[in-house]
């Protein structure tokens, strides 16, 4: 499995994109960036879009995208998540409104997006992959996934403050190679960061601790990209090779 960072921090500013990770060329897990990493050939070859929640700067890059699909020709997209994440875009995205519903558009029968509700907590195929969504802690409804290729993989919290479920999923499944765990304020922040259902430093250090995940590779996310140096510094001092910043532009393999 190869995933490709088109955007990984907490705000899309300047040169720091938002959160979406392009995995095997043709799937997209959330939809941060789209656009502004990837040209025409590239878009064309993207079949589906997983999506973890419904804050903006996760699914902002949707609608130029699909915006630019319909001008290329006969193109569709599927949009996957859970029920509940699915009736948020439905509701308050795409409602004619905010954006067109391209559920509908070109027609009924032929929409340019096509909704795939996937259950919570039970593996799901997506081509090659496999994905399980397990809920997180967040201020909307949001779940992490797990994502597999074979009997490899790896976990991706997404947005998430102090939580149980994942971590405790984390220690029990096998095959997961490396955590994409969201780390959005330096410590001195904790109180902003429990508000805003986001982690310090130190609560990801305490959850991977607490259960057993000490020496799993992290690559950490959702970096508020003011805070970038100041985080950076706090997992310096940790002295733990195992915790890693993700790169925005990287290619990891699984």
């Amino acid at each position: 499995m190869k995933i490709k960072v088109l955007g990984c921090y907490g705000n899309y500013i300047g040169k720091y994109r938002a959160t979406s990770f392009l995995i095997n060329d043709t799937i997209l897990l959330d939809a941060g960036t789209i656009t502004e990493a990837l040209d025409d050939e590239a878009l064309k070859k993207i079949k589906q879009v997983l999506i973890t929640h419904t804050h903006i700067d996760h699914v902002k890059g949707l609608f130029p995208f699909v915006d630019e699909l319909v001008m290329m020709g006969d193109y569709s997209i599927e949009l996957i998540s859970v029920k509940q994440v699915l009736e948020i875009i439905s509701q308050n995205l795409l409602n004619n409104l905010i954006w067109p519903d391209f559920t509908v558009i070109p027609s009924e029968h032929k929409g340019i997006i096509k909704p795939h509700e996937i259950p919570m907590e039970q593996v799901s195929s997506i081509n090659s992959i496999t994905v399980e969504p397990v809920l997180m802690t967040h201020t909307v409804f949001t779940v992490g996934y797990i994502v597999k290729e074979g009997n490899k993989g790896f976990m991706f919290t997404a947005d998430t403050g102090p939580t149980k479920r994942f971590w405790a999923v984390a220690r029990e499944t096998k095959g997961i190679e490396f955590i994409i765990a969201d780390v959005s304020f330096p410590n001195r922040l904790d109180r902003l960061a429990k508000i805003s259902g986001h982690m310090t430093t130190a609560m990801l250090v305490e959850h991977i601790d607490r259960y057993g995940l000490g020496t799993m590779p992290i690559y950490v996310t959702h970096i508020k990209p003011i805070f970038l140096e100041e985080i950076h510094r706090e997992l310096d001092a940790l002295k733990r090779d195992n915790i890693k910043l993700l790169r925005q532009g990287s290619t990891i393999t699984v």
